[in-house]
């Protein structure tokens, strides 16, 4: 993503008016939090001016109206700004695969699953040489906990380019899901050996572990990533999802608090995220949905 970023902004520089671009750049800050465990700050207010000047030089670029979307979704929480943007960007470009891709997961976190599978496949239909749209109809099966689907796309992900360590995390995570903890355990250990390999998949394999019957293994996880964060930034998500697959409860929603704490994206999906139905009984995780103002 810093590489992209810099060949976006080599294009500003050249043409300052090149609404593409803006938009490119808008893009490469939001979507650089899904592949780092970076702060969110530092990403989603870039992203949003850069959207909205892209805008300022071409409302009609369908791009721009996503990409600004998507960031009034994942950090800011406005689930009709975002929706209405997103249609907006499907109106002046109905072919505009990415829109399709991204407007379903907002419509999967408000609980509208069909809508969103029906959004993810209508991207794919698009693109059908996209990894990235292929995994995220697999993410949808997650939230609609179709987890055999999950496991039918995440297969064709990595199958597609065997060097996109995420599809691997997200592959492991829906064998776990499926029942196949061997499998899973086996896939998420060579993804956490992968180039590009951080927080998110330690989790994901600490999580698969502590379900596996591994927790003393799950702990060692966090042991490593508590170090880590002792000189760097690790994501409150991490430690939340560790602390929920031992079992502790409290420190889970101490977490997940500090997670809405730095507005990471994970929360938008609070509603829906079935790593998280152990908490749903839980007072304080009830109080923390109502924070998101559905």
């Amino acid at each position: 993503m810093s590489e992209a970023i810099g060949y976006f902004e080599q294009a500003v520089a050249e043409d300052p008016r090149y609404a593409l671009a803006y938009t490119g750049l808008a893009d490469s800050y939001a979507l650089q939090l899904d592949y780092r465990s970076v702060p969110v700050a530092e990403g989603f207010e870039r992203a949003k001016t850069y959207a909205r000047k892209a805008l300022d030089l071409d409302d009609s670029l369908a791009e721009a109206h996503a990409s600004l979307a998507w960031a009034l979704f994942i950090y800011d929480w406005d689930w009709a700004g975002s929706d209405r943007e997103f249609r907006r960007a499907i109106e002046l470009n109905p072919r505009y695969a990415t829109a399709h891709q991204w407007y379903a997961f907002l419509l999967a976190s408000q609980g509208r699953l069909e809508e969103g599978i029906i959004e993810g496949h209508t991207a794919l239909e698009l693109d059908p040489a996209s990894v990235s749209v292929r995994r995220s109809l697999g993410w949808l099966y997650f939230y609609a906990r179709r987890y055999e689907q999950m496991v039918y796309h995440l297969s064709r992900a990595v199958a597609m380019n065997p060097a996109a360590e995420e599809s691997y995390r997200v592959l492991g995570l829906a064998q776990a899901l499926a029942g196949d903890l061997a499998t899973a355990e086996r896939v998420l250990r060579e993804a956490v050996e992968m180039p590009g390999a951080g927080a998110y998949t330690m989790y994901t394999l600490g999580w698969a572990l502590a379900r596996a019957g591994k927790p003393a293994e799950t702990r060692k996880l966090l042991q490593e990533l508590e170090a880590r964060a002792a000189s760097g930034y690790v994501s409150a998500v991490a430690f939340a999802v560790l602390h929920l697959a031992l079992g502790d409860h409290a420190q889970a929603l101490d977490w997940a608090e500090r997670a809405y704490a730095e507005r990471r994206g994970w929360l938008a999906y609070l509603k829906v995220n079935p790593l998280l139905d152990p908490l749903r009984q839980e007072p304080r995780f009830q109080e923390l949905v109502e924070k998101l103002r559905w």
